[in-house]
């Protein structure tokens, strides 16, 4: 399940990377190029340890990883954001 998790997660910040040069592109945002260049190192380094990763033990295992990875940041901004609206 590592394995899926690490791929899902790489996945995720691989479509950050092409979503933020995409808003440079149409909106000329210069936040969104520092976004793409935080966010490529950080996805070559999850994609290799997805690599180095023991293999999952069965293709269910492997699909729930990846999608709690595709969606592990999301959660933890939607927590945030929970946190601060309820503090408020």
């Amino acid at each position: 399940m590592k394995r899926g998790f690490l791929y899902g997660l790489g996945t995720f910040l691989i479509l950050g990377v092409i979503a933020g040069l995409f808003q440079f592109i149409t909106a000329h945002d210069s936040v969104s190029v520092i976004v793409a260049l935080v966010l490529m190192p950080m996805s070559v380094l999850v994609v290799r340890a997805a690599r180095k990763a023991p293999p999952n033990r069965s293709k269910i295992y492997a699909v729930i990883g990846w999608l709690l990875g595709f969606i592990a940041i999301d959660a933890v901004i939607l927590g945030i954001v929970g946190i601060v609206m309820f503090m408020h």
